[in-house]
């Protein structure tokens, strides 16, 4: 365990930023400070910082840089590598940099923010965001690290529709980067942007969204998988203006393995009903859908509280196939009755999203390096009892492993387009076990390295991913 910041050098950045709201192991809230959705992410900082401005951050970060004290960054709290949290260094919380305006079609975000924040003042405009599916996760680690959302199909990526950022650098200095100012950078910050500074505050693309969407969850029993699957292979490849969204987890019950699905539409009703018809036709035992304002679309992540989770993830290029998936499903029925601990929380996850914007930008156009005709799988073990941590790790490394594989024998089809044959086919926001970055980063691996050298030679952010 690393030694505890002396109380001196506490009270030196108490006379330097003295409106600062620190916390520290004495505090009384300093458990809840350090608090994380991942248990693994749960590390004993030796003291929590909450900024409220980006001249804050940066006193900070030159008070850190001048002491030599490891930092982390805190958004949402939702990442699951353990970026946002540091083994005896100081945490620098955004959690009280709120707010959200609307301006003309920009939505202008501080870099503390929550989804349904941003979806709320938007929804008032008439517009809306490439956001997160979950609501509750952070704008940062979402945007800077990718991001998948119920608009990437038609909208691209989240990070995508950046138009524009403030950053606090490594040394202090604060920037704007954007497609006409530090070019370099922003190219960066789209996929690595956690490893070259602070974001304190978001430019983004408003998209008009004055309709309400149709979305709820329906519940199928496992026999449904082939059909949930092609219906899946549909979403994946429709060429329509990417008004479609499938999400679907595999889920265990006292009934057995069931499939939940969650079907996405940005259009009328009847044209939802019509496109998802093959569902519909299964008659769901649960059918929840609707039509709903787009702030309500989303669901809260999964399994909240103090339960162990892990997660891997892969990619499954499309089509699926649905005589591999029924396999992993057999094996996920048998983790879980040989771990029972985990029966009540644990999903295999498939975020199933039109691929036509995302492919529409080359894969070096930005840092992010897993464009690709493909949708992300998910595999979460969540359990209770610590005895069970080594059984869910293999399990789920070993799932990762086979999905891997299928992964990377379907990429050597020749037929495949550039970007998807180019495509890592792993996404760093659901990275639970530390890959290494040129596996993240692929093409983009060896640009990063050099603009990491240019931007924090020092390596201040290497809490994220370490490029040195």
């Amino acid at each position: 365990m690393s030694s505890p910041i002396p109380k001196s050098v506490i009270d030196e950045l108490r006379t330097l930023v003295p409106d600062l709201a620190i916390v520290t192991p004495n505090s009384p809230d300093y458990e809840a400070s350090i608090d994380r959705w991942f248990f693994l992410s749960v590390k004993r900082a030796g003291a929590v910082v909450f900024p409220i401005t980006a001249a804050q951050v940066s006193l900070i970060l030159q008070f850190t840089r001048k002491n030599s004290i490891p930092i982390a960054t805190k958004g949402g709290g939702h990442g699951i590598r353990g970026e946002s949290s540091t083994e005896g260094g100081i945490v620098i919380d955004l959690s009280k940099m709120k707010g959200v305006r609307v301006e003309g079609s920009k939505i202008i975000t501080r870099g503390g923010a929550i989804w349904c924040e941003v979806y709320d003042e938007a929804e008032k405009f008439g517009l809306a965001a490439v956001g997160g599916i979950c609501p509750d996760v952070g704008v940062g680690g979402f945007l800077l690290h990718g991001g998948y959302g119920f608009l990437t199909s038609e909208h691209g990526l989240g990070m995508d529709n950046m138009l524009e950022v403030e950053v606090v650098l490594a040394d202090g200095s604060i920037v704007r980067a954007s497609d006409h100012e530090n070019q370099d950078l922003f190219w960066a910050m789209k996929g690595a942007g956690g490893c070259f500074g602070i974001v304190t505050e978001f430019v983004l693309k408003g998209h008009q969204q004055k309709n309400e969407v149709w979305t709820g969850k329906m519940i199928f029993p496992r026999t449904a998988l082939r059909a949930v699957t092609e219906m899946g292979n549909r979403v994946l490849e429709s060429q329509n203006k990417g008004h479609s969204v499938l999400g679907h987890f595999w889920v265990y019950s006292p009934e057995g393995m069931m499939i939940e699905a969650t079907p996405f539409y940005n259009g009328p009703e009847d044209e939802a009903k019509k496109f998802f018809a093959p569902l519909l036709e299964l008659n769901p035992v649960v059918n929840k859908a609707k039509m709903v304002p787009f702030s309500q679309s989303g669901a809260s992540a999964t399994a909240p509280g103090k339960w162990r989770k892990l997660s891997g993830a892969r990619s499954m290029i499309t089509p699926m196939n649905a005589d591999f998936l029924e396999e992993r499903m057999d094996e996920f029925e048998e983790f879980l009755n040989t771990v029972p601990d985990a029966r009540e929380q644990s999903v295999v996850g498939f975020e199933i999203i039109g691929t036509r914007a995302i492919v529409s930008v080359k894969q070096n156009e930005t840092a992010f390096a897993n464009r690709g005709k493909h949708s992300t799988v998910r595999i979460i073990p969540v359990y209770s009892k610590e005895e069970n941590d080594e059984v869910c790790k293999e399990w789920c490394l070993e799932m990762e492993r086979k999905f891997q594989k299928d992964f990377e024998q379907r990429q050597k089809d020749p037929l495949l387009d550039e970007v998807t044959r180019s495509s890592t086919g792993l996404y760093l926001n659901y990275d639970g076990f530390g890959l290494s970055p040129n596996k993240i980063f692929g093409c983009n691996y060896e640009r990063l390295v050099e603009l990491k050298k240019k931007y924090d030679p020092r390596n201040v952010f290497k809490n994220c991913v370490d490029l040195l």
